[in-house]
This record gives C-alpha cells, structure tokens and sequence, in this order.
C-alpha cells in the first residue's frame, strides 16, 4: 500500500462506516519519510520497534504501543532491524460525528499499554478472526477506543504542575546548552510528552522558547552601545553573530544593527 509516498504490506483490510482498518507489514531498518494522512489515523504496534518524529520530538514504539494522529499531521518513522507489523485504523471524522456522535481527538497521542492495548487488542481480534457479528462488534470497540482516547486528550490538555517547573529551567538557564532529555529527567516526565504537552500549551516548541528568551535578553542588552554584537550574542548564547541576527530577526523583524540604531535615536 503507498500512503502519501510511504510504502508498506498490507495483508488484510476491513471497512466500516467511518472506519478503515489495516494489518501491515514494513520492512525492518527503513524510514518512512515525514508524511500524512488525510483521515485521522491510529497505529497499533504488534511486533517490532520504531521511532516516530512528530510534533517536533521523537519517541519510541514497542509492542502494544498506541499512537493517535490527527488528520494532515505530519510525522516520520524509523523502523528498528526486524519487520515491523501494525495494525492500523483510519477514522473519517465526520462519518463518525455523523453517525455515531463521537469525536475524535485534536492533538497527537502516545500511549502505553492497559488499558488502551487492551481495548485494541480486542479490536484487532474481531478484524483477525470476524464473523457475523465482528462488524457491529467492531463499531463498538470504536466507539470505545474513542472515549479512551478523548480522555486521554483531555488529560494532556490539562496544564500539568511539572509545566510550571519546565518554565522555571528555561528562564533559569536559556542561556545553556539544554536539551529536552535533561528538561525531561529535572521534572520526571518523558521527554515525548514534555514535547507534545509544552507545544499544546504555548503553541511553540521548547527551542522557540528558548530561543524566543534568548532574543528578549538580547533586546534589554542592545541598549548598551558600549557593547559589541558579537559579545551580546554569546552572552545570549548564541554560539556565533550570524546565528544570532537571524534569530533576532525571526523573532522581531528586524535585525539587531537596526534595532540598536532605532533606540539609540
């Protein structure tokens, strides 16, 4: 099957009112280049291990691993040494809102195991080994795994105490070299989520962030004639000037020659 450019095996699909399910094999050591998908989609790791690039942060995926992409995100996979075998669900969102009155979740999700797994497990098996009855059992799973997920969403959306602590690093030490697996381990989270839920929050990421404090610093330093651009930038942390003025122009836009000549008057 070509989804967008990336290829994979598809060895069984199913099709249901706003549901299209997938059993799907890729090659083990591959990457799958950024894409997307035109419905929201939800990927259920079987066998094999990858690395999914998403939302600007990057995680790992085991077996029985969950992952939830809205419509259109874009993302990336790097798929471990062995085959790799997911099961897939396309969820078309108003079909379902449509006929069912369920929603689906706005942002990405990662989860690990019970209860989820346990739920897409069972989704999986009525897809494996349907009869009769496997379509209204599968509807029903749906559904299920949807209020599962919009829990979850919720949950995320809530603005977490550890946030409060993440913002405290990055005024304490934008200057530093930081990384997000460092911020990850001060505060206790993993770093995938530190990622998704700072993004969600403050609709930037944490180098934005980052780099956005650096400019600020920067800005207050400009007022001193007496020092050089080249000194400000590395007192900001910026490791050379042109790294500098093309951040300072990203964020202000301007440069910061003219902007230290426009308050200098």
């Amino acid at each position: 099957m070509i989804i967008q450019g990336v290829q994979g095996h598809v060895v069984r699909s199913s099709r249901e009112p706003g549901i299209v399910c997938h059993e799907v094999f890729y090659d083990g050591g591959r990457t799958l280049d950024r894409h997307a998908h035109e419905c929201s989609f939800l990927a259920f790791a079987l066998d094999g291990r990858y690395r999914e690039i998403a939302c600007g942060s990057e995680f790992d995926c085991n077996p029985r691993s969950i992952v939830f992409h809205p419509a259109q995100e874009e993302h990336a996979i790097r798929i471990g040494a062995s085959i790799l075998r997911c099961f897939g669900i396309e969820l078309d969102r108003t079909e379902l809102l449509r006929r069912f009155g369920a929603h689906t979740p706005s942002s990405l999700l990662h989860i690990e195991g019970r209860p989820m797994a346990a739920v897409l497990s069972n989704l999986y098996g009525e897809f494996r080994h349907g009869d009769s009855c496997s379509s209204l059992a599968i509807q029903g799973l749906v559904l299920q795994m949807l209020a599962g997920l919009s829990r979850a969403d919720c949950t995320e959306n809530d603005r977490p105490a550890w946030l409060d602590r993440v913002d405290d690093i990055l005024r304490d030490e934008f200057r530093s070299h930081l990384t997000l697996e460092e911020i990850a381990a001060e505060v206790g989270v993993s770093p995938s989520r530190v990622s998704v839920v700072f993004r969600r929050v403050y609709h930037r990421s944490i180098a934005e962030e980052q780099r956005r404090l650096r400019v600020e610093y920067a800005r207050e330093r400009l007022h001193d004639c007496r020092t050089s651009l080249a000194e400000i930038a590395l007192e900001a942390g910026f490791s050379d000037q042109p790294h500098f003025s093309r951040a300072f122009k990203q964020v202000t836009g301007t440069t910061p020659a003219r902007f230290r000549a426009a308050v200098a008057g």
